[in-house]
């Protein structure tokens, strides 16, 4: 007590007023834990925060890189490049299983220690702001550094909400976080495009940065369950829950996803989602510099055309989350794959119409709105995958392995670019796409829950 009133006294007298000021705001608002609405909210705003370094490095640069006629393997290479944080969230997962403070929750620290980096991140490309053609790796490094705090935030925001969503809305919660995401992208997207047009990366790098700042009061302001400390200082308020992770030794812990993960249907999902992701990444390097180079729309254009495409799929996945949890996931999965497969091979097959009014305008939105209904029916899936002794890790394990295989998307597509035409790229999109549907019908969730079972027997 008398070390923590110590150190309390010894902050700046601002710093010690705003977090009492903020502590007042706290003491009125519930938990997320307590609340619906609230944690639904506050998850689609993180990941909306989670959202904006992607929206600049994989809409807004890639975008003007392609009208400053750079070429596909430098753009998809850069789009590659600094999306391989998100491929390590593995790592990541046992880590915050293993350490945390629980006086402030089990996850919300790491939130704030990941948004905090990212704001860091955003003010030091503002005050380099490197030229994509001139000091193209320092570009890539910066983009590289600000999706390792957004994966980091991304494995902490899943792990919460894991532990706060009920079992019967989690459909509905990956709908309004992957909505958020979404949002958060096509409004970063478009601003940066916007502003790379008229004043170049400071402003939209200034932009972001203030963005992420007012996302940060969330984890601040929120905590994750009644009794929790706001700061780390304050007094304990009550009775705090022991995380049994903590309990584990790292051998164990490794050993227990591991296992988990090699069950029968975790890894059909795995390859599953593997084949939609190659594809989600093959599409979003090739678009800006098919639509930029080859059928004439501005940079701004694109960006904004992304933009509305995805606060469109953002509302139809939240809209739609709840029909999902009713009709099963995984049918609805199945279903919307069907209708993607179908998709892709129109598009191979209409090339000459790719140039004609609202064409591929109409393609990249109806891909957008299938898109996330994928990801929230396939997220759910995930979520059903996990065994609840090591939930938080095997889950951040699922997602680095999708976003490793969207990288490796990017990265295919700056191989192929030299071989493959257009059409011939929308139909290898559609054959992944059939390849996923052939493994979907192997994924049986009754033999999963017996295996589940034992598992947890075992462990």
């Amino acid at each position: 007590m008398r070390r923590k009133a110590i150190v309390y006294r010894s902050l700046h007298p601002l710093v010690v007023l705003s977090s009492q000021i903020m502590t007042d705001v706290s003491a009125r608002l519930p938990s997320l834990k307590d609340s619906k609405w609230l944690r639904l909210a506050a998850l689609a705003v993180l990941y909306a925060g989670q959202g904006l370094p992607i929206g600049i490095f994989q809409v807004a640069l890639p975008a003007y890189m392609a009208s400053l006629n750079m070429s596909a393997a430098e753009v998809g290479g850069f789009i590659a490049f600094v999306f391989i944080p998100w491929s390590f969230k593995l790592l990541a997962g046992p880590l915050m299983d293993k350490f945390t403070f629980m006086p402030m929750g089990r996850r919300r620290p790491w939130v704030i220690a990941a948004q905090s980096g990212l704001l860091l991140t955003f003010v030091a490309l503002a005050v380099l702001s490197p030229d994509p053609s001139a000091q193209y790796w320092l570009l890539a490094g910066l983009g590289f550094v600000s999706n390792v705090f957004g994966a980091l935030q991304d494995v902490a925001v899943d792990g919460m909400a894991i532990d706060i969503l009920e079992e019967e809305e989690r459909a509905q919660g990956n709908a309004f976080m992957y909505g958020g995401q979404i949002s958060g992208i096509s409004v970063s997207g478009s601003f940066a495009s916007w502003a790379l047009m008229g004043s170049g990366l400071m402003l939209a790098a200034i932009l972001a940065a203030l963005a992420v700042a007012a996302i940060l009061l969330v984890p601040l302001l929120l905590r994750e369950r009644p009794g929790e400390r706001l700061w780390p200082w304050d007094d304990d308020r009550g009775e705090v829950e022991v995380d049994a992770g903590i309990e584990l030794s790292w051998l164990k812990l490794i050993s227990r996803v591991l296992k988990a993960l090699m069950l029968p249907t975790s890894v059909l999902l795995v390859l599953t989602e593997a084949f939609s992701r190659i594809t989600s990444g093959f599409l979003v390097a090739m678009s800006p510099l098919l639509t930029i180079q080859t059928l004439g729309w501005d940079q701004l254009t694109y960006a904004n055309w992304v933009a509305i495409t995805g606060i469109i799929a953002a509302v139809a996945g939240v809209i739609l989350g709840p029909g999902i949890d009713r009709i099963g996931a995984l049918r609805v999965l199945k279903g919307i794959v069907i209708f993607r497969v179908l998709t892709f091979v129109v598009m191979a097959l209409t090339a000459d119409f790719w140039a004609s009014a609202y064409w591929f305008e109409t393609f990249l939105m109806i891909n957008a709105v299938a898109t996330q209904v994928v990801t929230v029916a396939i997220i759910a899936l995930f979520m059903r995958l996990c065994a609840p002794s090591v939930a938080a890790s095997q889950f951040a394990i699922y997602m680095a392995l999708a976003n490793m295989t969207y990288s490796m998307g990017s990265g295919l597509f700056a191989g192929l670019s030299g071989m493959l035409s257009y059409p011939g790229m929308m139909a290898l999109s559609g054959l992944m796409l059939a390849l996923m549907l052939g493994l979907l019908r192997w994924i049986d969730f009754d033999r999963h829950a017996s295996d589940l079972k034992q598992f947890e027997q075992v462990a």
